[in-house]
């Protein structure tokens, strides 16, 4: 990948937060369900992969960063001490996918099995800081209803590593036609 200027990172990475915040506020259009949640999850994660793939890990952490709390603000987050564990599950996704890259330790593969990687440390991450961490040693136990245990224990688990391997997948599509025409170059 060529360097970039300093602009071009400051406005690509704004481009593409703004389509990951547009992703977020799709759950305005098709309402809150397990769909939804696995169609926001995927695009977000598209865009985390895009991002890192075409601007750089710097980019990719900044959207990381930033999305879980646009997600605290649009009430889809339970408590505020799930938001970093979000941030470090998106981190671990940017920084997994990121190396395999840069690597090519896989050869023609390395996107590919980048993504996989990256999506099963993303799954780990957030089942442990989410629910070993955060849901049965942070919080107290009652302070959350039992419904709401349950929606945590089933968001940070599977969906997870599901959404991650969809936007990964759909993020090398993405960025194979960005690249073949010359948008990142």
């Amino acid at each position: 990948m060529k360097k970039i200027t300093a602009v071009q990172f400051l406005t690509r990475t704004a481009m593409v937060l703004a389509l990951a915040i547009v992703f977020q506020n799709l759950r305005a259009l098709i309402g809150v369900s397990p769909q939804s949640t696995l169609i926001i999850g995927s695009l977000v994660n598209l865009s985390l992969i895009v991002a890192t793939g075409g601007i750089g890990i710097a980019s990719g952490v900044i959207i990381s960063l930033i999305t879980p709390i646009v997600a605290m603000l649009q009430g889809q987050i339970p408590l505020p001490i799930f938001a970093p564990v979000i941030a470090i599950g998106n981190m671990s996704l940017v920084f997994v996918f990121y190396y395999a890259r840069k690597t090519r330790l896989f050869s023609k593969l390395s996107d590919i099995v980048g993504v996989v990687l990256a999506a099963l440390v993303k799954w780990g991450a957030m089942y442990y800081f989410g629910i070993v961490f955060v849901l049965n040693t942070i919080i107290p136990e009652g302070q959350l209803k039992p419904a709401q245990v349950n929606m945590i224990a089933i968001n940070f688990n599977i969906p997870q590593l599901v959404t991650a391997l969809i936007g990964g997948v759909l993020g090398v599509i993405v960025l194979r036609i960005l690249f073949r025409s010359k948008v990142f170059n």
